[in-house]
């Protein structure tokens, strides 16, 4: 098996390059970043490169079989135009060179934001709920644009194997530089006065796992991914160790209106907010049907090997 991934050099492409080069049927795994890498690794073709530019080359030329994209502006940015062409471009141009080298397989990560944080949403989100993203949430946006670029892609390319994974956070012992990590930061949470909703975690082990078994599945389809049960948003404070303030919500929105348009924090516009209010809680029970994976970690059990390492670590 030839793996590409782009992005490799983030957080998640880090963890995944690390389970496949410890798994015998992959020979190659060839990485596109801007950024090096942090592992250094035999199996390894490392690219330095941004997806805008062509790709094809490098796919067709180490005989590519797999693609995970994974290449994304993950922190919220006032450049809604750059953000847009790194996104919705960026993965235009990987698709384009997954069609010029004859890739058979794209995996792509997804994120449970699609389904935007909505009070109707249903207790469970199932993988046939319409997608609603956020308007003002460029991440969920673009996730959700990039998902139908997708789509219409493999439509016109029957002979392509796509697999979606929409997920909830990553989080694990090595993810101090996440965007997952970012909640736990502040020395203090802060909370809305009368919401204390259920949050979602994925271990990253089982995010690498699961990853290693779709590509040998090679199976198509869109998949949500969540570690086993949920944990109350306030608990989450308390597995950190950090005291949580609760504010009213139109003194927050107010506060995180002015502070964005200000330029004092750069963390999340007002819209935000809104998955501290109604976030997605999605269901597994499709992916492990299909697949007959089964997620070791809880959404829990994710959150505390972050805050047991980050603690470690400080000591």
């Amino acid at each position: 098996m030839k793996v590409a991934i782009t992005g490799i050099s983030g957080y998640i492409g880090t963890v995944l390059l690390s389970r496949l080069a410890e798994e015998k049927d992959v020979e190659t795994v060839v990485g596109v970043d801007i950024r090096s890498p942090r592992l250094n690794l035999p199996k390894l073709k490392f690219y330095s490169q941004d997806t805008l530019q062509p790709l094809g080359g490098i796919f067709a030329e180490n005989e590519i079989d797999s693609a995970i994209h994974l290449a994304f502006v993950l922190k919220p940015t006032r450049d809604r135009t750059r953000t847009r062409q790194v996104d919705i471009g960026g993965s235009e141009t990987f698709l384009d060179a997954c069609r010029q080298a004859g890739v058979k397989h794209i995996l792509y990560l997804s994120s449970h934001t699609v389904y935007g944080a909505h009070p109707d949403n249903p207790p469970l989100i199932t993988e046939d709920v319409t997608m609603r993203p956020l308007k003002d949430f460029q991440y969920s946006w673009d996730k959700t644009a990039t998902e139908q670029i997708l789509q219409d892609f493999t439509a016109a390319n029957k002979d392509i194997c796509l697999t979606v994974l929409r997920s909830c956070p990553v989080i694990g012992p090595n993810a101090a530089n996440s965007v997952a990590a970012i909640m736990f930061k502040p020395a203090v949470m802060i909370g809305i006065k009368g919401y204390d909703p259920p949050m979602q975690f994925v271990h990253e082990d089982d995010i690498a796992r699961l990853v290693m078994i779709l590509l040998r599945q090679k199976r198509p389809g869109i998949f949500n991914v969540a570690g086993n049960r949920s944990v109350l948003y306030s608990e989450l404070a308390k597995l950190a160790g950090k005291r949580m303030l609760c504010l009213p919500g139109w003194l927050l929105g107010l506060l995180m209106h002015i502070t964005w348009a200000l330029r004092l924090q750069s963390e999340s516009p007002v819209s935000g907010l809104e998955f501290i209010k109604y976030p997605e809680v999605v269901s597994t029970e499709k992916l492990r049907r299909e697949t007959g994976f089964e997620f070791i970690y809880s959404s829990k059990d994710a959150v505390t090997s972050f805050v047991s390492t980050t603690r470690i670590k400080r000591r």
